[in-house]
């Protein structure tokens, strides 16, 4: 069976048609628990020790002739109506190439983790699974979290989990941790590659500001007697695309935005918008993000419009460990494919993972730069070449 094939299975666990909308797999829902339990039977078969924890974190483990331990794997949640390559192809490339070894016994013991909400979609944090395995999380920080639409928390959810035993931890002798990834961008797609060595992790901040109006009546409220948040956004909106073209190396998104009372008749009493700011070098970020509350400031003192910041957040860039990333190298020239290096603009388990023990990751690529989006695709060859990436370097020291 092919890695597609095994890809196409895992998908139909899903709340939605995987086929027609997208596949819908939420942190506790009965998609992920099934997911899980498929997830399972595919370790125990290939002759891995594997079991489910109350978070919906999958770990198989399996002897190598050393005691330290390589942990490789991704995430197999989704977005709503998003793709099946997103996390689960690293998940089942991990798996063949365990696959290949055909007895062998690898070079370090190896821990296949299949990672729980790594989407942060459901609930007000993120990163469920990798949080938890690096011990950076546990009850105190899981009382804490509630679903973001019923306020349910996860604490309830998780002892009512099917799933039982402790939570599973990061191994003593944890050697390192490496995830594949589909790109999620267009650009080994464009360069018809097939993998590439991420240096970087981007940093993120995340804001929310509301600009405060006077609502009043559309129509009889003259122009020049107005105090109308709207324009002001306008410009803000207009006017960040070529700030972040202006520093470089970064990337500036308003992706939400809501207009009170948000009526066809009515000037808005306040617009609330985000700001998603991003960039790997975190002196570029905070450039961007010094030069970002500029223009939102300075464009509302103009019209008169007072600003506020409700709420924000900051995760810094995050390195890839060098001797992992010359170890891919390696294997890459092995494999016979070009040695490229690109940085990720996504978020992923590895920046977690990377805060706690030597971390690396490689991307395969994403037709047309697409993801979490139902068209989401990745070549059964480049899956395939990403697999002899993987197989080499656990059959290796680093």
């Amino acid at each position: 069976m092919t890695i597609t094939q095994r890809l196409e299975e895992l998908a139909r666990f899903s709340s939605t048609d995987a086929d027609r909308e997208g596949v819908t797999r939420l942190p506790f829902t009965p998609a992920q628990e099934e997911a899980a339990r498929w997830l399972t039977e595919q370790m125990k078969a290939l002759g891995l020790s594997a079991r489910t924890d109350a978070c919906g974190t999958v770990a198989g483990f399996l002897p190598g002739r050393r005691e330290e331990v390589l942990i490789l794997g991704s995430h197999y949640d989704s977005v709503p109506r998003g793709g099946r390559y997103d996390g689960c192809a690293g998940i089942l490339t991990a798996l063949e190439a365990i696959r290949r070894l055909g007895g062998e016994r690898p070079w370090y013991s190896l821990l296949v983790l299949a990672l729980n909400d790594e989407e942060g979609v459901r609930f007000t944090k993120g990163f469920l699974s990798s949080r938890t395995v690096c011990g950076e999380w546990g009850p105190a920080e899981w009382a804490e979290i509630r679903d973001r639409e019923t306020g349910e928390g996860l604490a309830e959810m998780m002892a009512a989990s099917p799933f039982r035993g402790g939570v599973i931890r990061l191994p003593e002798r944890a050697r390192g941790y490496l995830e594949l990834h589909v790109e999620q961008g267009p650009v080994l797609d464009r360069r018809e590659l097939s993998a590439a060595v991420v240096d970087r992790i981007v940093g993120l901040y995340y804001g929310c500001y509301r600009l405060l109006g006077c609502q009043n009546h559309a129509g009889t409220t003259p122009m020049d007697s107005r105090m109308d948040p709207m324009p002001v956004f306008g410009e803000i909106a207009a006017r960040l695309p070529g700030l972040a073209r202006e520093i470089g190396d970064c990337a500036a998104t308003i992706g939400w935005v809501e207009a009170d009372p948000n009526a066809p008749n009515v000037i808005p009493g306040s617009v609330r918008f985000s700001v998603d700011l991003r960039s790997a070098d975190g002196a570029v970020l905070e450039r961007l993000h010094r030069r970002t509350e500029e223009l939102i400031w300075e464009a509302a003192a103009r019209a008169g419009v007072p600003a506020e910041r409700q709420g924000e957040r900051y995760t810094p860039p995050v390195a890839m460990d060098t001797v992992m990333m010359a170890h891919l190298e390696r294997c890459m020239a092995q494999a016979g494919l070009p040695v490229f290096h690109m940085d990720s603009g996504a978020g992923h388990d590895a920046q977690v993972f990377a805060r706690n023990l030597p971390t690396a990751m490689l991307f395969v690529p994403s037709r047309g730069g697409l993801s979490h989006n139902k068209e989401e695709f990745t070549r059964e060859e480049d899956l395939q070449r990403g697999c002899d990436i993987l197989h080499c370097f656990i059959r290796e020291a680093f």
